[in-house]
This record gives structure tokens, sequence and C-alpha cells, in this order.
């Protein structure tokens, strides 16, 4: 079974974004503590531990409050929680106070996946037929039904076809059906940037759900003055591009869409011998699987009568392939440790699905009511997304720390210094001991999760600051190390 480290992370973006992290990991890298090797990993479990009398809280707001200001004084917004094992808020800087959270809004539709499912919950994608094969032939359409799984990849698909080979499948009489019934509503969210469409972060989402319904465009350099050699996986009717990259003595490579739908313009130049893979949006994912599933098809030697179309399954079909997803505590560690946005909205609309209709609307009723349920407080929460990635998104503090606070995340979270988006997280005294989910916009940054503090235990933390992403990062990193520290 895959573990969440194997999904293939589409992390490939434009180079400006690409400059953008690594020059966040030099700022963290230069937080006032020299860069140290990773420590052995460790489980570590909460523990019961003296509780925080009134001079140790005392104590720690005012080295908090010390390593905050930094960002505070550069920040037109922030919202800062810290809480106690016990429950007990120990740090309150406008913790009710809600503001834009970036990806660590993340936490909310993880915390409400967790009540609402099993922790073994698995998506399961089908091929069935109408009637049983016979003779080797399916009789009518072949269909493709989802159920929402976020992790389905074309190969996947490929090796599901091979098992129909195998299981003595020649012929399907009519052609691909694709059920993505299971979620509902456009595939990209109205509130989001519509100049990042561009970007694998921005991806569709759907029913049925292949490669984070991005496709892979591979360069190749050659020979300086020839043409590089351009791969598209996976290889369908479904995609085309037209220009060209050259080999040359540049790097400046571009894949960029166009006015039509999974058509892309190629231009720039790229080293020869170097490889570079870039992620892609396509759209239209239902007809764009089908597409794609009739190309597996032919290739196997399964001969398709009809053209691929989008339909309903019908009740009682012949299952001829059941692909299970890993586990969903698998899956909600790679879309936090990932920060992985398409995980995320595909989350979202499974929820909305248990309230009548799997789309966003319905899906945030569901985390709304969840946490109403739970007693966790929302102080001016507006969100619309799962993902965090529309700028109108805001919460508060106190809201993510008391979700961290309520559901077990801990062991579901990036490892400070070590994992994911905090692998670049140079810690000193928290190395090893922290776990967060970070966030990050143009002017957002952002960090909540659990620090095992030297004498008290497990603390909760949440920090959140609009305005000045640098010097809040640096501010954010301080303050967890001083939590550590007490």
């Amino acid at each position: 079974m895959q573990n969440s480290a194997s999904f293939k992370r589409n992390s490939t973006r434009s180079r400006a974004l690409r400059r953008a992290f690594l020059i966040a990991a030099a700022l963290l890298a230069g937080c006032g503590h020299a860069a140290v090797r990773p420590p052995a990993v460790q489980t570590v479990h909460p523990r019961s531990a003296p509780a925080w009398g009134e001079a140790s809280k005392r104590e720690l707001q005012a080295v908090i409050a010390q390593a905050l200001a930094p960002a505070r004084s550069r920040s037109y917004d922030w919202s800062c929680a810290i809480v106690a094992q016990d429950g007990t808020l120990l740090y309150d800087d406008r913790s009710t106070h809600a503001v834009a959270p970036a990806s660590a809004q993340k936490l909310i539709v993880a915390g409400s996946l967790l009540a609402q499912f099993a922790p073994q919950y698995r998506f399961h994608t089908l091929l069935a037929s109408a009637q049983t094969p016979r003779g080797g032939t399916v009789a009518g359409d072949m269909w493709l039904v989802g159920s929402g799984d976020p992790s389905l990849r074309s190969d996947d698909l490929r090796r599901g076809v091979i098992k129909l080979r195998l299981a003595g499948i020649r012929s399907i009489a009519g052609g691909v059906a694709v059920d993505g019934s299971a979620i509902a509503g456009p595939e990209l969210n109205p509130f989001w940037n519509a100049g990042d469409a561009n970007e694998d972060f921005m991806a569709p989402t759907s029913g049925v759900s292949i490669d984070e319904d991005t496709v892979e465009f591979r360069i190749a350099g050659t020979s300086a003055g020839q043409p590089a050699i351009v791969r598209i996986k996976p290889q369908s009717g479904a995609v085309s591009y037209y220009g060209a990259i050259g080999t040359g003595y540049a790097d400046d490579v571009i894949v960029a869409a166009t006015g039509t739908p999974n058509v892309f313009r190629l231009n720039g130049t790229i080293l020869p011998s170097v490889r570079e893979i870039f992620y892609l949006p396509v759209h239209g994912i239902p007809h764009y699987a089908g597409v794609v599933l009739s190309g597996f098809l032919r290739q196997a030697g399964i001969a398709v009568g009809g053209l691929p179309r989008v339909a309903r399954a019908p009740r009682n079909a012949a299952i001829l392939w059941d692909h299970p997803s890993p586990a969903l505590t698998q899956l909600i560690r790679h879309m936090m440790i990932f920060s992985d946005n398409h995980f995320a909205e595909q989350f979202l609309r499974v929820l909305g699905g248990q309230r009548g209709r799997a789309d966003d609307a319905h899906g945030l009723a569901v985390e709304r009511r969840i946490l109403r349920e739970q007693g966790i407080p929302v102080p001016g929460l507006h969100v619309v997304d799962g993902s965090g990635l529309a700028e109108s998104n805001r919460v508060a503090a106190i809201t993510l720390a008391r979700v961290l606070a309520h559901a077990d995340l801990y062991g579901l979270l990036a490892r400070g210094g070590l994992d994911g988006t905090l692998k670049w997280y140079h810690f000193a005294e928290a190395r090893g001991r922290v776990r967060a989910k970070s966030g990050h916009l143009a002017a957002v940054s952002a960090l909540a999760g659990y620090v095992d503090s030297r004498h008290h235990g497990r603390v909760v933390f949440a920090f959140l600051f609009n305005g000045s992403r640098d010097a809040a990062d640096r501010a954010i990193v301080a303050g967890v190390n001083r939590i550590a520290q007490r």
C-alpha cells in the first residue's frame, strides 16, 4: 500500500515562485541560529506535566510578545493564540480577530473529515458495465465511476486496464462513459485569483480526478541549436500544444494555457541535457478522463467501439475493477505535509455530499455544523474554499487552535525542519518537537500546530500575520522556539 510520501507532489511551478520559496528558506535559515543536522525522528506523545501557574503564564506571554513584536510592527492585521494541554488559553493577542489564514485553513477541513469519516475510510474508483462481459466483450459502454478520490493517478487506470486484459476482456462494444457525479459544482472556485489559472496549485475539482487534474509536460534539452524533446504524460488526444522549445544557453521555458481549454503554448529555451517537468491544469475532467482511458484500452489491445461520453452509471452495474485509495488518514497527511490544495478542495466537496450535494456551499455548511457541534468558537469566520487559496477567507487564531486541541492531528502534520512545507523552517529549541501547518499567500504568513515545551507538556499555537511575510516567518519561528524553552 502506498504511504503519503509516495504520492507525486505537483510542486514544479513558475521559476519566480521557486525562487521565492528558496529566498524564504534562506531567510528562515538566518533566524539567529546556525543550521544543524536534523535529529533522528521520534514520536512524541503527550504526557502529564506541571500546570502553567500564573507566574509561568506571565513569563510565556512576555517572551512571546517580544518574539512576535517584529511581525506585529510590520503587519496590518494579525491573530495569535496559545492553548495549554488542559485547554487553558495561555496567550491571547487578538485571538478572536479573523484574518486571512492561507493554507493553515486546511486544518478545518482535516478536522471535519476525521469527525465525519472513519480513519481507514477509502475512496473507490470503479470500472463497470451494465452486464457481465461475455466472450471477452463488454456489451454497450464501460463506465469509469469516480467517488472524489484526490489521489487517483493515470497509472492506476493503466494498471486497471491491464487487469481487464488479463481477465480476458478484448473489446468494448460501446465506448467509455465517465460518471463524475460524486462531486458537483464548477471546476474552479469563483473566488480564486484568475491570474493563477496556469498554476498546478489551482487545478480543477472533479468526481473523477486524475493526476490531480493536471498533465505533465516533460521537456528535455538536446544539443545546442536543436529543438528540445517534448513529451506529454499521459499522452492523449485530449491535450495538444503549439510552438516549440529550443536547446541553447538560456533557461526560460514557458508552457502556458491558452484561451482554448487543454491547448497549450510552448516557447523558450532549455539548456542541453537538462530535463524539466511542468504540471499544467486540464479542464473538462470527465471527458478528459474518458479520452485518456480509451487510449489506455487501445494500447492494451482492447477494442473500443464508441467515443467517450459523460453519463451516469446504471444501477446494479457489474464491477469489473475496483481501485481503493489509501486510507483517509494517509490522504490527509499528504494534504497537510505538502499543503496540497487539490486534496483540500476535493475533500470539501466530499463533505458537502454528506449534506445532500457535493459542492462548496454544502461542504462549508458541514464544516460549520461540525465546528458548532464540537464547541469550537468561530468569531468572524468567513471561508469560501477548502484550501485557503482564496484571499477573501478569514479565520481567527482561536478557531484553528481549538480545532488542533479537539482533533488529534499531531501525527498528520509536517515536522519542523524535516517535512514538506516545513522542511526549510530551521527551528532551534523546537527542532524535532514541533509539528504544524504553514500558510502563505502574497501578504500572509501563518503557522499553527503543536510544540512540546520542556516543562509543561504539549501546547497548541496559532500565529497568523497579514502584511509582512518575511518578518512574520522569522518572528513565528522565534515564537515557537520560545514556547519550546518553557
